[in-house]
């Protein structure tokens, strides 16, 4: 799964990435569920950044942060945001734990990455406002990440964004094609336990721990 997750881009860096304009730079080191995190939505050729919350409200109360794209179009609601609500979550990176004690953060070698994620729109119930929710589609990790974690993030590749956003592409469909292309290559390593807590939120969360030999 990911329940964690960091970016720090410039607004350059994601105007570049991603093909939007208007965001400001961004710095934050600790994403966790609940918060406000930015989405990348459009139609493949129009795209437009927004804040949506990272979590999907569930019957129970609690929040669907991360959906198996293995069984996600046999969900009816999900199938339908599959349909017509897909997005990118940019990040500079993941998180992942080995044990209840040990974080890994997972990177690319080329700096930003575009999770595939679901988006929908709903009434806040306590304000009575309309508020984005989404959530990041997972898959099996790759064998060489397996040591760390059988789920990750499905990472869209650059030159997929515009079909993964565009509504001319089956949702069912075009999540196949990314999970059955090659994974995009990550880099890992140790990080500081300090992560767990999601009141730290500073740049040394990123820096390798001292025994961290990846």
């Amino acid at each position: 799964m990911c329940g964690r997750f960091a970016l720090v881009a410039s607004s350059n860096d994601i105007e570049q990435e991603f093909g939007v304009s208007g965001v400001g730079p961004i710095a934050r080191y600790n994403i966790a569920p609940s918060q406000e995190i930015l989405t990348i939505a459009g139609d493949g050729n129009v795209r437009a950044a927004m804040a949506s919350i990272w979590g999907l409200r569930r019957s129970d109360g609690g929040l669907l942060i991360n959906i198996r794209s293995e069984t996600a179009a046999g969900r009816p609601h999900i199938r339908r945001l599959l349909e017509h609500g897909r997005c990118i979550i940019p990040a500079s990176g993941f998180y992942e734990w080995v044990g209840p004690k040990q974080p890994y953060f997972l990177r690319t070698h080329s700096g930003l990455m575009g999770f595939a994620g679901i988006l929908v729109r709903e009434r806040d119930p306590a304000s009575g406002k309309l508020v984005l929710r989404s959530a990041i589609l997972t898959r099996a990790a790759d064998p060489t990440l397996a040591h760390l974690h059988n789920r990750m993030p499905v990472i869209v590749p650059r030159a997929l964004y515009g079909d993964w956003l565009s509504p001319t592409f089956e949702g069912d469909d075009v999540l196949r094609h990314l999970c059955a292309g090659e994974p995009i290559p990550l880099q890992w390593y140790r990080v500081s336990p300090r992560v767990g807590n999601v009141a730290n939120d500073d740049p040394s969360l990123l820096e390798p721990s001292p025994d961290s030999t990846r």
